[in-house]
């Protein structure tokens, strides 16, 4: 004869294994979506399998997963049979059926359908989906959504590594490129300004000398013979683009008064060599000043144009 506690305790047994079931399902989808995805096919059918061993009434559902185009059935033993010649096993027919879906991406879905048969379990009960079950699904719809999502995350990323390492290796070989080309281009410079100072030396300042030595004494003759002995020893002797710049903002007379004064001329010196008064040559020493924006400055004129060089 049962006793009236037999039953609770036949109850108590029952949702105890149901527990054991969920929690042996969740330790085995924890283990499997903590692995690196590779075959998001395999990865669905073995969860759709763990999703139907942990129902009450396994042989009872079917358990559908659609995610990332594929279309996975794990249900009836007629079910598995035709799932090995290749084919989609259609569902049992539905006698209770639940859903669950999650977007991930942008506009990707996840979704997992559980359906009962309502067909008698081994109790004798119908496979009703109860609200364990349901939960069950909804969290683990949740958990490949965010697993889905970190597959695409993470092949995006890998594309976009190996496209860095690529852009990175294209731009490492341009600039070793451009390092020769550069190294190139100063050793001609180099050669050009050696070349240059070479044929100065041999056929023009030789000329100036004998210039000076058969000319009478005139004092004109002789400053303007020193001037241009006076450029030629400073013109291979550094880099004159600022030079060049200086030389552009000005008139030829600024730029004929600016070489004078960076030789080490003064005002009276330059006045009487160029036959202007020492006024004109204030102006246009002013003149200079504010076009190469010095009026507001401290900076002595003559050390500025020096530094150009």
């Amino acid at each position: 004869m049962m006793t009236s506690d037999e039953p609770d305790l036949e109850h108590l047994r029952h949702a105890l294994s149901e527990r054991e079931k969920e929690l042996d399902a969740l330790y085995r989808l924890a283990a499997l979506f903590s692995r690196t995805v590779d075959d998001v096919r395999s990865v669905i059918q073995e969860t759709a399998a763990i999703l139907r061993d942990a129902m009450a009434h396994p042989q009872a559902v079917v358990v559908e997963i659609e995610a990332d185009g594929y279309r996975e059935t794990c249900g009836t033993a007629q079910d598995r049979d035709e799932s090995d010649t290749g084919e989609t096993a259609p569902a049992a027919p539905p006698g209770d059926r639940y859903t669950a879906r999650r977007t991930y991406s942008i506009d990707r879905q996840i979704s997992i359908a559980l359906v009962a048969s309502g067909s008698p379990g081994p109790d004798g009960t119908d496979a009703l989906i109860d609200e364990r079950e349901r939960h069950l699904i909804t969290s683990t719809a949740a958990l490949m959504a965010d697993l889905l999502q970190r597959k695409e995350m993470d092949q995006v990323l890998r594309e976009s590594t190996k496209t860095l390492q690529r852009q990175t290796a294209e731009l490492e070989h341009k600039n070793v490129a451009l390092r020769e080309v550069l190294s190139q281009i100063e050793h001609e410079k180099r050669a050009m300004i050696r070349d240059a100072r070479a044929h100065v030396d041999m056929h023009v300042r030789p000329y100036l000398h004998e210039i000076g030595e058969r000319t009478p004494v005139d004092s004109f003759i002789r400053s303007r013979l020193d001037q241009i002995d006076a450029s030629l020893a400073t013109l291979f002797t550094g880099d004159d683009r600022r030079l060049v710049e200086v030389a552009y903002r000005l008139t030829p007379r600024e730029a004929e008064i600016c070489g004078l004064i960076r030789n080490g001329l003064t005002t009276k010196e330059i006045s009487s060599f160029l036959h202007i008064s020492e006024t004109t040559v204030e102006r246009h020493r002013n003149t200079i000043r504010r076009k190469l924006n010095l009026n507001r400055s401290s900076v002595n004129l003559t050390t500025y144009l020096r530094s150009t060089t």
